[in-house]
């Protein structure tokens, strides 16, 4: 119930696309039995399937919303997609779980695309360092992507997440951020995920961060570098910060 309610929050905010995961990613996190990530998940994406189909308003005014699963596991993906969800947003790219880019093919499903190098419990401790971090994500995401396409995944429905926060340094994460043109030349939209993420703290003056006004600039600047889509935890926020964005690109209010 409190999950539904606070989704319901967020769509009232602004939201697009909500994120629903019963894992957490955290680096040093335990992981989550298939059963326990079923009953966490499949309550919250049934209900909201349903207000999906009767029809959400806001303000009086009808809007689509699409709901996305957070998960590694190809069962947790194809169950909620049953249930009406649309897109799978794995954090391995797909690569955790060796049913899953099948699953995804099966159940026609959107797709995200999220690199990472190791695992929850070892992706900040155990990973190879980047001779070169934009070019080798990028490399290692399109190997996904070609595996699903040969699969008979449609384009238009594969989007990558160059991973900020997952198996990378603080300086890796910079280096990305700085670079969301470059994962767009393959044509793909890209995602990014920055939100309240620890190597926020780690840049100079921001130690003591709550690490929100950083995440909205992470967004702008995302959302500037191309991107089409941010995930965040503070809607309202980034919400108003992309309207002021979208008036200024406008040149009108």
């Amino acid at each position: 119930d409190a999950a539904y309610e606070h989704a319901l929050m967020l769509l009232e905010q602004g939201a697009e696309i909500l994120d629903i995961g019963g894992e957490s990613s955290r680096p040093g996190s335990a992981p989550v039995s298939l059963q326990e990530e079923l009953d966490r998940v499949c309550p919250v994406v049934e209900r909201l399937a349903e207000l999906a189909k009767s029809g959400y308003s806001s303000g009086g005014k009808p809007r689509e919303f699409y709901i996305s699963v957070d998960t590694v596991k190809a069962k947790v993906a194809a169950e909620t997609m049953k249930l009406g969800a649309h897109i799978v947003n794995d954090i391995s790219a797909c690569a955790m779980d060796p049913n899953m880019l099948q699953t995804v093919a099966d159940t026609k499903a959107a797709v995200v695309l999220n690199h990472i190098r190791g695992n929850f419990g070892t992706m900040q401790q155990d990973f190879k360092p980047y001779t070169n971090v934009v070019q080798e994500v990028r490399e290692e995401l399109l190997l996904q992507v070609k595996k699903l396409l040969d699969l008979g995944v449609e384009r238009e429905k594969i989007c990558i997440d160059p991973g900020i926060g997952f198996g990378k340094t603080a300086q890796d994460n910079i280096d990305l951020m700085k670079s969301t043109e470059e994962f767009l030349k393959d044509g793909y939209p890209v995602l990014i995920g920055t939100s309240r993420k620890s190597y926020i703290g780690k840049m100079p003056g921001l130690e003591n961060s709550d690490r929100l006004i950083p995440t909205v600039t992470a967004g702008i600047v995302a959302i500037l570098g191309g991107a089409s889509c941010i995930r965040v935890h503070d809607v309202k926020e980034a919400k108003e910060s992309l309207l002021y964005l979208e008036a200024l690109r406008n040149d009108s209010v």
